[in-house]
């Protein structure tokens, strides 16, 4: 999972349908809280098989409150 901190960016992958200038289309978009209080994106890719759901399941200690805010897979976004 890439770890992504400008808004900007994570909104053009959403208006761009996961695609990022060339670049491999995305898997997910998670917002969560940092260890900071920030919120911070997490940015995975349908070939990181096994770890593509770890932070939409599991939470480490400095990913709080994760929500998937776009997924390939509608069903998993979280309103």
């Amino acid at each position: 999972m890439a770890t992504i901190d400008s808004k900007y960016i994570i909104d053009t992958l959403i208006e761009n349908d996961g695609y990022y200038e060339g670049d491999e289309r995305i898997y997910a978009i998670v917002e969560y809280t940092n260890a900071y209080g920030n919120t911070t994106y997490g940015v995975t890719w349908p070939r990181e098989n096994g770890r593509k759901t770890r932070y939409m399941i599991h939470q480490p200690p400095y990913v709080n409150n994760p929500k998937v805010i776009w997924c390939q897979d509608k069903s998993l976004v979280k309103a």
